[in-house]
């Protein structure tokens, strides 16, 4: 029973790395990514997808704590059927594991020192794509994933987490050179 459970920590082990690695690459710095055990897991309740506390003085600390949720959601990520994006016809399933990969962008940005909810999420949601990427998903269909997640999600986020500036060749836009948004 005992090399069940070690096996399994070995395994959130590496998960973290991996995650760690891509939310670093975001950052600009080394940062860390937590998953919950299996017992913190049945105990959480923080209800966020993610969340990264600031000190007094502004500074992300360095690493960023995801929801079990969003750790499975993540680890299943390339195991999704994303062909309906060409059809239109995704669902919540396919929204769920999306958005996780847009939960890790978020928090990275975060982690990067962003405090603002609403241009932390403009610029998760242009990096959703490189997550999803980095995760393993082709590059055209990660970037169909991003432009139906924006298109499905950010109109749905709550008034803090939208941004003036948040639209193609606005303020906000990391890529204005280029017409593809987000």
């Amino acid at each position: 029973m005992g090399g069940i459970g070690f096996a399994k920590h070995e395994n959130r082990i590496h998960e973290q790395d991996k995650l760690a690695k891509i939310a670093s690459e975001i950052a600009g710095r080394k940062v860390g990514v937590r998953c919950p055990g299996f017992f913190d897991g049945l105990v959480d309740t923080h209800g966020e997808a993610g969340r990264v506390q600031f000190d007094a003085g502004g500074r992300p600390e360095n690493h960023t704590d995801l929801s079990p949720e969003t750790c499975a959601q993540l680890r299943k990520l390339t195991h999704v059927d994303f062909s309906c994006l060409d059809r239109g016809t995704c669902g919540y399933a396919q929204f769920q594991a999306g958005w996780a990969a847009h939960t890790l962008a978020h928090e990275a940005f975060h982690l990067r020192g962003f405090g603002d909810e609403g241009v932390t999420e403009c610029y998760s949601l242009q990096n959703t794509s490189f997550v999803a990427q980095r995760l393993g998903l082709p590059r055209q269909r990660a970037d169909e994933l991003q432009r139906w997640l924006f298109a499905k999600g950010y109109p749905n986020e709550p008034p803090d987490y939208h941004a003036a500036g948040c639209y193609a060749g606005g303020p906000l836009d990391l890529s204005p050179q280029t017409p593809a948004w987000p």
